[in-house]
């Protein structure tokens, strides 16, 4: 730990000093996105073969019983299973062998299909569900006091907020020794007897200051 005396003037220059229940919000609304970005990018970048009719091949994937409530809907991405990608994909979906390949992985908001064009059959719909605003702000609390650096202060509420790219290049110009490691988008948590950075998307503590 790293001992360090802070002026009462020193986190003016912290632009988002808010109250927990606001930063919890914060989270709330970044892990959504990064969930969002994550279920996008998860699957490996592809589209429907040329030579296959995108209106085709979504017509027929709607027209079965269970994929009827997708009629309209635009799928977030198209992959198609092969041997190349198949290890890949084997370890973001579980139960996918080489029985698959030559199927399609299609995403929606909430479901993922997979669905063998050629036999205009559907292999599986995963539902895909979204926690809620309780469960992310819960998971963000347990992860950050799971760590020791954090260790007796649970029952405090701490000033915070989440480190943009300008708030960032100040404190590194002022106190280049604490924030060498942060990063744009960590959380910045202020407790009377301690000062924390916090990678919430790596689940790691990136600095503990003890203030005097």
């Amino acid at each position: 730990m790293k001992q360090m005396q802070y002026s009462q003037n020193s986190f003016h220059e912290v632009p988002p000093i808010v109250h927990y229940a606001v930063l919890l919000l914060v989270i709330v609304s970044l892990v959504l996105s990064v969930l969002a970005y994550m279920k996008v990018s998860a699957i490996e970048d592809a589209a429907v073969p040329e030579t296959i009719s995108v209106d085709d091949f979504l017509k027929k994937l709607t027209s079965h019983e269970e994929t009827k409530a997708l009629v309209g809907a635009s799928p977030l991405n198209i992959v198609q299973i092969t041997q190349a990608n198949l290890p890949n994909l084997q370890s973001q979906i579980s139960g996918l062998d080489v029985s698959f390949v030559g199927s399609y992985l299609v995403q929606y908001q909430d479901r993922v299909v997979v669905y063998d064009y050629a036999n205009d059959q559907l292999k599986g719909v995963v539902a895909l569900q979204q926690p809620t605003q309780e469960q992310l702000a819960q998971d963000f609390i347990n992860k950050l006091y799971a760590h020791p650096e954090v260790a007796g202060l649970q029952n405090e509420q701490p000033q915070g907020g989440q480190l943009d790219a300008q708030s960032l290049a100040t404190l590194k110009q002022q106190f280049p020794d604490v924030y060498a490691n942060a990063k744009e988008g960590d959380f910045l948590l202020r407790y009377s007897t301690r000062l924390i950075i916090y990678d919430y998307a790596n689940d790691r503590i990136v600095n503990a200051v003890n203030l005097a």
